[in-house]
């Protein structure tokens, strides 16, 4: 009975939760309640649509275009290979657009509409088009056209949504309990996908999941909820990045690609998943099992691929757990081991489709692990990426994985050439190629070596993880340093508010309470005993003690002999201004490469000595290149000019137009905006060189500016002190 009332009281004080924190969020944390289930729920729709554009994406494995239409293995190969170098400047473009492009509403959130309906679109076209009418050739054409328009609307609307959690929050854990909740709903999506496709197939096809009739009956209400539920995620959730308001976020995309790739979590995370490029072999043995073998109905099947969808939940409910008990890098270890476990023991049972199923049920709880954990991994990166480089930057690391594409591209043909090897080659015999596959004989040999891969491909996509240690202790740290930063800059620019300003101080003031009041010793109380709380209490006051001294390391960093070093080089760069990038000195870099490195202070001088000197000479090389008279200041007045001269004519148009005013009038006013975007254009061209050029000029000048900012703490100090005595006497 005390348990029961026990459940009771936390259901009632769950439930109390969301009403007091419905439109505010909890103290500590950025997203209200409504934000989590508008994220959440409009992930079904986020997800359905997923599932039918995913489906539809060339791949060496895709059951719609191989088996359905009947496009050779090999040829889809070839189709694939030309599909992912087309999407390397697609994804470039997609970069820079989320990187640079400004919109009113974020980075994110403009592209869930003009992205999604698209892919709505084009998937809907695909399944709907008449293959048997247009002949091989033809088909394998417009596949290809639909992949081209999949890959630019379809992987812009997947990134704007699944990224979309690393700019709701800046709280590690807080992402990660939001993906949870969002990670439960969404599964829910490809599990009632999964569910009655089998049972529309036993309707219209005659149980043959292979025909496309099938996905012509299902796609038109996956687009129906689709639309509906992304208008919900765009209209109830809110971006917040932490970074000052006068912070410029146009950032080069040479100048991006460089950070980026400098990232060491960043390449810990994308080498896994390239040495894992086997783990989904697997993907296709339940259904082939049912589909080809016949071990169950069409009815059992669907009881299957309900089951199958059910252990997704699992993973997604324990894993905010788990990270907060282990931390992820733990958590990734041990779920993917399990994977390897059960992944292998899918080969002596495959003879029962109820057995595999246990197998496959158990693997898909440790692979749910990952798809809440992965959000937050990625998350976190960027959080150290802003760290880092001081630009808050997203867009490019899709394009810097793109280097992955490559690496796929060869990985790929190894499927292809397995399933010649058994036998699913064009001429094999059989009016469709994969109707070998009704031998039972061949089916279990290929499924056989199919798990073996599987297997070997989590092996291998478990290593990289061990050299992971952005702990959640460290991202916590980085988040207060940016919160540090934008204080400081915001204060030099003028633009500070009271809030923030009483926010950060307010960190800086605990950080040095905590450092005065030191580490415990948890060893100590662990031997002894110690009760379990008081050891949670100490574990707690060590974390605190290791972001305090991060964030006082912030506030000391222009002070230490790397900092002054760097300091003294910026302000000679400012001072000599433009003239002096132009006369930089040809042997800048040999001098920094020959500056000592014996202790770990001088390692940091010569390291940073190395960058400037390399950034030093790319900006004379440009500067050369563009302005071989001299270097020009440029005059953004005009470009501010331009922009508004173009704002006011759009206007007029629009105006226009809703007067149903004469066409000629409007033709004008239309010939003025061409005219005026083309000197946008090129104005904005010439702007870019100027940057290219003077770009050592400006990351001195902002260095200086930091120093000189971070210089008047004292100013800051005595403001956070006045407006708490204000305060005390209200």
């Amino acid at each position: 009975m005390n348990v029961i009332k026990n459940y009771l009281g936390k259901g009632a004080g769950i439930l109390k939760d969301v009403k007091t924190y419905w439109k505010k969020p909890p103290e500590g944390k950025y997203m209200t309640f409504r934000e989590i289930m508008a994220y959440s729920v409009g992930g079904f729709g986020a997800y359905s649509v997923f599932t039918m554009a995913q489906a539809l994406l060339l791949s060496t494995t895709n059951v719609i275009i191989g088996n359905t239409i009947g496009i050779q293995p090999m040829h889809m190969y070839v189709m694939y290979l030309i599909s992912v170098i087309t999407n390397i400047p697609l994804t470039m473009v997609r970069a820079n657009m989320v990187d640079n492009v400004k919109y009113k509403e974020g980075k994110y959130r403009p592209y869930l509409l003009r992205m999604g309906i698209p892919t709505i679109a084009i998937s809907l076209l695909f399944v709907f088009t008449p293959y048997g009418r247009i002949g091989y050739l033809g088909s394998c054409i417009l596949i290809f056209i639909y992949n081209f328009g999949l890959q630019f609307f379809y992987n812009f609307f997947y990134d704007a949504y699944e990224n979309l959690i690393h700019v709701l929050s800046p709280n590690s854990q807080e992402r990660t309990n939001v993906t949870a909740i969002k990670s439960v709903i969404y599964s829910l999506s490809p599990t009632i996908t999964n569910f009655v496709t089998p049972l529309i197939a036993n309707k219209v096809a005659d149980g043959n999941m292979y025909d496309l009739r099938v996905y012509q009956w299902l796609y038109p209400f996956i687009a129906v909820i689709g639309v509906s539920l992304i208008i919900l995620v765009y209209a109830r959730t809110e971006e917040k990045i932490v970074i000052a308001k006068t912070h410029p976020m146009k950032i080069k995309f040479m100048d991006a690609l460089r950070e980026v790739a400098k990232n060491k979590y960043f390449w810990i995370i994308s080498l896994a998943g390239w040495l894992g490029f086997l783990e989904t072999c697997t993907y296709v043995v339940l259904q082939w099992l049912y589909n080809y073998a016949h071990l169950c109905t069409p009815e059992q099947y669907a009881f299957v691929t309900l089951i199958r969808g059910t252990a997704y939940t699992w993973g997604m409910v324990l894993a905010p757990f788990a990270v907060k008990k282990w931390g992820k890098k733990k958590v990734l270890i041990a779920t993917n081991l399990v994977n390897i476990f059960f992944l292998a023991l899918v080969y002596p049972m495959m003879g029962s489709i109820w057995t595999v199923l246990i197998c496959m049920y158990f693997n898909s709880i440790a692979d749910s692990f990952i798809l809440v954990l992965n959000p937050a991994i990625q998350a976190d990166i960027r959080d150290y990426q802003h760290y880092k480089s001081g630009e808050r930057i997203d867009g490019m690391f899709g394009a810097v994985a793109m280097i992955g594409s490559f690496i796929t591209m060869a990985t790929s043909s190894v499927l292809p050439a397995v399933y010649e090897k058994y036998g699913i080659f064009s001429g094999n015999g059989y009016e469709n190629m994969y109707d070998v596959l009704y031998d039972v004989d061949v089916l279990y040999k290929l499924v056989g070596v199919l798990v073996i891969l599987s297997a070997v491909g989590a092996a291998l996509n478990l290593i990289p993880y061990f050299f992971y240690d952005l702990t959640e202790t460290k991202q916590k740290a980085i988040i207060k340093i940016l919160q540090i930063r934008a204080m400081f800059e915001d204060y030099g620019n003028g633009v500070l508010t009271d809030g923030d300003m009483r926010s950060a101080m307010t960190v800086i003031r605990d950080a040095k309470k905590a450092v005065a009041d030191g580490t415990a010793d948890v060893a100590a109380l662990k031997k002894r005993k110690a009760p379990k709380q008081e050891i949670r209490a100490a574990v707690r006051r060590n974390e605190d003690c290791e972001i305090a001294n991060a964030v006082l390391g912030e506030l000391e960093r222009f002070s230490t002999p790397a900092g002054q070093d760097k300091l003294a080089r910026a302000r000679r760069v400012a001072e000599t201004g433009i003239e002096g990038v132009e006369k930089t000195d040809a042997g800048v870099l040999a001098a920094a490469t020959a500056l000592p490195s014996d202790t770990h202070q001088d390692r940091l001088i010569r390291k940073e000595a190395i960058a400037d000197a390399r950034l030093a000479l790319r900006c004379k090389k440009a500067a050369a290149k563009y302005y071989p008279d001299g270097i020009r200041e440029f005059d953004e007045a005009r470009l501010t000019d331009l922009y508004e001269t173009e704002k006011s004519l759009q206007e007029q148009k629009a105006a226009l137009l809703k007067q149903k005013a004469d066409k000629r009038e409007i033709a004008d006013l239309s010939a003025k905006l061409r005219e005026a975007a083309a000197a946008i254009k090129a104005l904005q061209e010439e702007y870019q060189h100027y940057l290219e050029s003077t770009k050592v000029l400006h990351e001195a000048k902002k260095y200086v500016a930091q120093a000189d900012n971070y210089a008047r703490f004292g100013e800051l100090d005595d403001m956070y002190q006045s407006a708490n005595d204000t305060a005390a006497e209200e």
